[in-house]
Formats: C-alpha cells, sequence, structure tokens
C-alpha cells in the first residue's frame, strides 16, 4: 500500500443470512478486500457472518475475532478488550493492506458489533479510514416474506432490543400508529409476548425464526414456542382502521 494512504475499513452489511440477499455492494468490497474479520461467539465455531462470506467466496481466508455476548456494561467491556487484543495482533496487517472488510449480518450500524470495532480502532490509535456498506435488515426480510405493507403515511416505527428488558414496552405499545420491531430476542420472549397480548396488539403479530436459512419460519406470535433463538425477531404490526 501507498505509504501516504490512509488504510480503509469497510463495515460490510451481509443482510439477514441469506447470501443470495447480499448486496452488490457488498460482493464488490469483499472480493477487493485483502483482509475479511468476522465476530464469533465462539473461538473455534463459525459464526453466522463468516459462512455467508464462505459461501459466496469459499477460498478466501476470514479471521475470526470471538466476542463474548453477555449483556450490559460488563459484556461490553468483555467484547471491547477481546476486540483490543485482536487488533493489537492483526495490526501490522491491517496497516499494510489497502482495505480491509468487517463482516456483520443485517446492517453496521444497527445493533452490531461493528461500531465496537470501530472504538477499539481509536482505542489502540490505528488511523484507518471508515467506510460502510449497508445491508437488508432482518425485520424487512421478514416482512418479504408476508408481503406485508408495514407503514403507510404517517405511521411510525419503533425498533428496539430485548435485551434491554420489557419496561420500556408499555409506552410503546400505547402507540398504535406504528410497527414495533424487537430484536436480540432469547430470555425475555414470553414475557414480551405476554405484554403484547395486555395491550391488545397481539392480532398480526408474527415472530420470525432462523431468517435467511433453510429452516426459516414465520409464526404469529400466539404459536410460537415459548423459547426462541437470540436473532429471532418480532414484528406487531399497525392496528389500522377498517375502511
Amino acid at each position: 500500500m501507498d505509504s501516504q494512504r490512509t488504510a480503509e475499513l469497510y463495515g460490510v452489511g451481509l443482510g439477514p443470512g441469506d447470501p443470495g440477499l447480499v448486496t452488490l455492494a457488498a460482493m464488490s468490497v469483499l472480493e477487493a478486500a485483502e483482509i475479511i474479520i468476522a465476530p464469533s461467539s465462539q473461538p473455534e465455531g463459525v459464526g453466522r457472518a463468516e459462512h455467508i462470506v464462505h459461501s459466496l467466496l469459499p477460498d478466501r481466508e476470514v479471521i475470526r475475532i470471538p466476542m463474548q455476548m453477555a449483556s450490559g456494561p460488563d459484556g461490553i467491556d468483555l467484547r471491547l478488550q477481546a476486540v483490543r487484543e485482536a487488533i493489537r495482533e492483526l495490526r501490522p496487517r491491517l496497516t499494510s493492506a489497502a482495505t480491509s472488510a468487517f463482516v456483520t449480518l443485517g446492517d453496521p450500524l444497527v445493533y452490531s458489533t461493528f461500531s465496537l470495532f470501530v472504538d477499539a480502532l481509536v482505542c489502540e490509535e490505528l488511523p484507518m479510514t471508515v467506510r460502510v456498506i449497508p445491508g437488508i435488515p432482518a425485520f424487512l426480510a421478514l416482512a418479504s416474506l408476508v408481503t406485508t405493507n408495514l407503514l403507510d403515511n404517517d405511521e411510525r416505527l419503533h425498533l428496539v432490543p430485548a435485551t434491554g428488558g420489557p419496561d420500556h414496552l408499555e409506552r410503546l405499545l400505547e402507540d398504535r400508529e406504528s410497527v414495533l420491531v424487537i430484536y436480540k430476542l432469547s430470555s425475555n420472549f414470553a414475557r414480551f409476548r405476554a405484554m403484547i397480548a395486555q395491550a391488545g396488539r397481539q392480532e398480526g403479530a408474527m415472530v420470525g425464526l432462523e431468517l435467511g436459512t433453510d429452516r426459516v419460519q414465520v409464526l404469529s406470535l400466539s404459536d410460537a414456542p415459548d423459547k426462541v433463538p437470540y436473532f429471532a425477531t418480532i414484528i406487531v404490526p399497525v392496528q389500522r382502521r377498517s375502511a
């Protein structure tokens, strides 16, 4: 790389999990990148983003960065420390490569570990020009499977993580002219479902499981099991008046 040029880092959104939903812009960056980095919850486990890259570019090396998925400030600190340690090891390669790519499910700017990677670069004083390739969010992939019209006219959208707990949900459910999307579902699912039903918003509500895979399921909220995977997505639709 030209010594006068700052290395580039791309956050590349790979969409909900289906390689067919990876954009042309994302493919162009992946093909050109000298380094591809992917997060993983297990040191020896292939994460979903890494799996997508391998399905599209089977011969490419993917550098795996393990990140503990613990919640709360302690979990964030653990992940930041792990990423900083990985960056120290990768520093010579990152500075010598013209282009590096950090891949992530969905979009790099929405509930993604990409922001943590960028924070770690700053902490390690590693200057890179940061660019982003957007990806298709999971909730739009879910809506497309049932061809539902999510939003119209002055209707609103609320996108929230379940990891923050259900306390803030009551106020959002009162806004019946809004779509409520809930990400990062796991142990809180049963409680969230009960609150949605109690608020009278269960009609038309759905949950998507294993989106972007051949195991995908779209279930009504009432028919879903009590325990769902972390990457499950809930959509609570607008309550529209009949014409």
